[in-house]
């Protein structure tokens, strides 16, 4: 039977993805609004939020810049691919977490992909959605592991393959934040305990949570400090 598309219903149950779905369309739009087919210059990179170490390390209160590069993309070809695939894989994956846990795991992911950018190649100038996305991977991927779920094993091994399939393609692409990515991955990975699906909250030790959200903590904190010298 046909059912009618309901975009209130669809928009409760995939509503992180519509909101950072619509910030990244925003964001981008605003880059071709001030800056025309010279978006992809370093400067009008660095004027929309990109990420730039030494920018950081000369103006600590620029910190900011770990965040906004999420929302920024070097060109259409960047901006689509990376938009498509929070539209289209992002919601499968909020449908596990929940809205809550899957924006939370999406942004402190692309956080800490960028905080690993910013520590090993702080020269680099960055941006882009999918430190975030290697985030929500790499947090399903752990899931199957953690859940010990057969359902959730098979799945998470689909998207590990998945991550290190397009890992490898980095490798040999040139302008690829491969650091970002790997850093995102980690991201999700740690974060995947501590924000886990309500169904498998039970089945997680309290331990492995904490264990888990201390080390990105801390590691997160340390590697800012580290770069910051």
């Amino acid at each position: 039977m046909k059912t009618n598309y309901n975009f209130r219903v669809d928009f409760n149950k995939h509503r992180a993805t519509y909101v950072l779905g619509a910030l990244t369309l925003g964001v981008w739009l605003s880059q071709l609004v001030a800056h025309g087919s010279q978006v992809s210059t370093p400067i009008n990179l660095f004027n929309s939020g990109a990420l730039f170490g030494p920018d950081i390390v000369e103006h600590p209160t620029h910190l900011w810049r770990l965040v906004t590069p999420i929302f920024v993309h070097i060109s259409w070809s960047h901006f689509v691919l990376n938009f498509f695939s929070l539209v289209f894989i992002g919601r499968q994956i909020e449908e596990v977490f929940g809205s809550k846990q899957f924006f939370a795991i999406y942004l402190l992911s692309g956080i800490y992909g960028n905080i690993l950018t910013f520590f090993i190649k702080p020269e680099t100038i960055s941006a882009g959605a999918s430190t975030s996305l290697f985030g929500i991977f790499g947090a399903m991927a752990m899931l199957g592991f953690l859940t010990k779920n057969p359902s959730f094993q098979v799945v998470g091994r689909q998207f590990a393959a998945m991550i290190l399939v397009n890992l490898a393609i980095n490798i040999f692409q040139t302008g690829v934040g491969i650091t970002g990515h790997i850093g995102g991955a980690l991201g999700g990975i740690l974060l995947a305990a501590p924000l886990a699906p309500k169904i498998f909250q039970k089945k997680i030790d309290s331990s492995e949570k904490l264990i888990f959200l201390s080390i990105f903590i801390v590691t997160a904190i340390l590697m800012i400090l580290l770069a910051m010298i």
